[in-house]
């Protein structure tokens, strides 16, 4: 039986979607069919950010913390690919350790995370590892399989024509998609070495990133209720970790591990202003 002639208008249709949302992603040199535009994906994100942050505390209010996130997440973010998607960091006041990088470029890690930490380079390899996620457009790609891609299509156009009535019913819908977005073992290893590109790119020791992902499985095996959260979305592992120490081997054997960071010293005055916050608060 030979194909009807609707038959071939659909399945042309369907190719020529496929080839206009297929692109190269700069950061990964992978093809990535989106079945969303970079305008819709920063809408998404504008969408999401404030019942986002609601869920997590909301912003710590303490303009010197937010501006040392900034600092040093802008640093990485700088040096990163796909700069047509904004980049914002900002720090949350939930005590439970996490980090989350929103599409449209929100990234954010929390009072809870930022607290088991011990120098700068730490911190630039969390921020580093969640703009890794943007530019590599992880969190787009995990929401059409998550979603469907009809449904993320349909609801990014609503995103961008920001109708007021739909407005509420957005936000909470894309804020819980993205609370639950569960990233694949191989995306996780691939923000891993972005963020040490990254953070390498802005002056900071790469071994920064094999000290972070040593201390969070640590906290996974000795407080696996405190951090169950943070591995529901993040996969780490030995593996991952062994995979972090070959790059910075093969491509960046002029630093050294044992390095002190020189930046230890102004990441611990924040850590102590973040500590007074709590108690405070509490």
């Amino acid at each position: 039986m030979r194909p009807s002639r609707s038959w071939w208008l659909v399945l042309s249709v369907a190719v020529w979607v496929m080839a206009a949302g297929c692109v190269v992603n700069p950061a990964t040199g992978k093809r990535q069919i989106r079945v969303i535009s970079t305008a819709e994906e920063i809408a998404i994100g504008r969408q999401a950010a404030p019942k986002f942050e609601a869920e997590f505390g909301g912003r710590v209010p303490v303009p010197a913390l937010q501006r040392y996130i900034r600092r040093v997440g802008g640093k990485v973010g700088r040096v990163s690919e796909r700069r047509e998607v904004p980049r914002e960091y900002a720090l949350l006041a939930s005590e439970v350790p996490n980090a989350f990088a929103l599409p449209g470029g929100k990234v954010y890690i929390t009072a809870g995370l930022m607290l088991q930490l011990s120098n700068e380079r730490q911190l630039a390899a969390v921020l580093g590892h969640e703009t890794g996620h943007v530019a590599a457009a992880h969190n787009v790609m995990a929401l059409q399989r998550q979603m469907g891609s009809a449904l993320l299509a349909e609801l990014a156009a609503a995103a961008v024509g920001d109708k007021a009535a739909e407005g509420a019913k957005l936000a909470t819908q894309f804020a819980t998609a993205l609370a639950n977005l569960h990233y694949s073992r191989e995306d996780e290893y691939e923000a891993d070495q972005l963020g040490i590109r990254y953070m390498t790119r802005a002056g900071y020791n790469p071994w920064g990133m094999v000290e972070l992902l040593n201390r969070l499985l640590a906290m996974s095996r000795g407080e696996p209720g405190r951090v169950g959260e943070m591995f529901q979305t993040h996969l780490i592992t030995s593996k991952g970790i062994r995979r972090a120490e070959a790059i910075i081997r093969r491509r960046y054997r002029q630093y050294s591990r044992h390095e002190p960071d020189p930046h230890a010293g102004r990441f611990m005055e924040m850590r102590v202003l973040l500590e007074r916050y709590l108690k405070r608060r509490r």
